[in-house]
C-alpha cells in the first residue's frame, strides 16, 4: 500500500507560480509518486536575507518510494529548477521541503531523527507559510499533541508571513 506525504513548495525568483507548477508536474511524473491535491498558493515574506516575497503551497502525494529516496527526487527537480545552494534562506528558483510521511492511512506521521532526512520537518510548525498550505490539506492531522490548525492559531502575530491568497488555479497536474 503507497503511503501518504505532504511536500512544500516555494520560490522567490523568476516567474514563481509557473515555476512552482512546473515543479509539481515533475513530481507528479516521478516514478511511484502521484500528486493528489494541492493546497492553496500563498504570496509571503521572505525569512532571512532574501529580499522578493515568496509564492508557497503544499501537495499531498501517494508515493511508494520510502522519504529518503522520496527526498532525493525533490532535491532532483529543484536542481532541474536552477536551484542553487549557497547562503541559507537565501533567494530561490525552488525549494522542496518534505514534511510528513505516513505509511498508511489514519497513521501518525513518521518520526525520524536523521540529519538528512528528519520527520516531520524540524520548523513546520513555528513557519506560517508551511502551516497555512498545510491546514488547505490536512487541518486535522496532529502533531505533538495538536492539529495542525491549532498550531497555527497559537503562532504569534510577529511570526506571521503570508500576505495574500492568489486568487489561481491549484497546481496539482490534471489526472
Amino acid at each position: 500500500m503507497p503511503a501518504q506525504a505532504y511536500v512544500a513548495l516555494g520560490g522567490n525568483i523568476g516567474d514563481r507560480l509557473a515555476t512552482l507548477r512546473s515543479a509539481v508536474r515533475a513530481l507528479h511524473a516521478t516514478d511511484e509518486v502521484a500528486v493528489l491535491r494541492s493546497s492553496g498558493i500563498y504570496e509571503t515574506t521572505p525569512v532571512g536575507p532574501s529580499k522578493e516575497p515568496f509564492l508557497n503551497a503544499a501537495v499531498e502525494v501517494s508515493t511508494a518510494l520510502g522519504p529518503p529516496e522520496l527526498l532525493e527526487q525533490l532535491h532532483r527537480i529543484e536542481r532541474a529548477h536552477g536551484r542553487e545552494r549557497r547562503v541559507r534562506w537565501d533567494a530561490r528558483t525552488l525549494d522542496l521541503d518534505l514534511l510528513l510521511y505516513l505509511e498508511a492511512e489514519d497513521a501518525a506521521p513518521r518520526v525520524t531523527h536523521d540529519g538528512h532526512c528528519r520527520l516531520p520537518h524540524p520548523a513546520m510548525l513555528e513557519r506560517d507559510f508551511v502551516l497555512v498550505p498545510m491546514v488547505d490539506l490536512a487541518p486535522t492531522l496532529v502533531l505533538d499533541g495538536a492539529s495542525l490548525a491549532q498550531h497555527l492559531a497559537a503562532l504569534p502575530e510577529t511570526d506571521r508571513t503570508v500576505l495574500a491568497r492568489l486568487e489561481v488555479d491549484p497546481l496539482a497536474p490534471p489526472r
